[in-house]
This record gives C-alpha cells, sequence and structure tokens, in this order.
C-alpha cells in the first residue's frame, strides 16, 4: 500500500501503554512518500473525537470528510513511528493549509 504524507488512515494503536493512545483509529501520515517506500516503519499523528478549543500547538481540529466519520483533534504530541503492517484503511487527506499549520504546530513542540 502506498502512504503518503497528509493522508489520514485507520491505524491500529493497540497494545497502549502507560498514557498511549491506543484503539484502532485514524491518523495522519506524516513521513514522506520516499521514506515510506524505504522503511518498514511510518510516522504518524493520530486523531481524537475529544475536541479541546484552542489547543495549538498540542492539538488541530480536522473537520468530518470523505470517509472521517467525526470532527477530530489531530494530537499532535502523540506523533510516534509504527510498523506499516497496523496501517489500515485509507480515510481522507488533509488540506495543504492544514498540513502546513500542523507541520508548524510539531516544530513549535520539538523545538
Amino acid at each position: 500500500m502506498e502512504l503518503n504524507r497528509g493522508e489520514i488512515h485507520l491505524v491500529n494503536f493497540n497494545p497502549a501503554k502507560g498514557g498511549e493512545m491506543g484503539k484502532l483509529r485514524p491518523a495522519i501520515i506524516m513521513s514522506s512518500k520516499e521514506e515510506n517506500s524505504i522503511l518498514d516503519t511510518v510516522i504518524v499523528i493520530p486523531l481524537s473525537t475529544v475536541i479541546e478549543k484552542d489547543a495549538l500547538p498540542y492539538r488541530y481540529l480536522i473537520r468530518k470528510r470523505d470517509k472521517l466519520k467525526h470532527d477530530s483533534d489531530a494530537c499532535i504530541y502523540e506523533i510516534r513511528a509504527l510498523s506499516k503492517i497496523r496501517v489500515k484503511e485509507r480515510l481522507s487527506r488533509l488540506k495543504e493549509d492544514e498540513l502546513e499549520t500542523i507541520q508548524k504546530a510539531l516544530c513549535d513542540i520539538l523545538g
């Protein structure tokens, strides 16, 4: 399966440990198409249907669209690398300005 930065896929986050997000949930692919074609892992940001207002740079609201059935917060602080085996169906894609906002927020968090 080809994975591209900015796509939203269902991802299996189980088993979760401690305060990690778990469950089968949507996530944004953040690693590039080139990285995804050679590595066995993919970098993702999980989504949550628990919405927190004005939470940038930690969270960013993604409105429902295509197969993404609910408005969701991108939990930017939960970014992680996972095996591509965990990545399932493609649900949608971010708009370019949404991806840019999330990338900037990620830079703010990481310093």
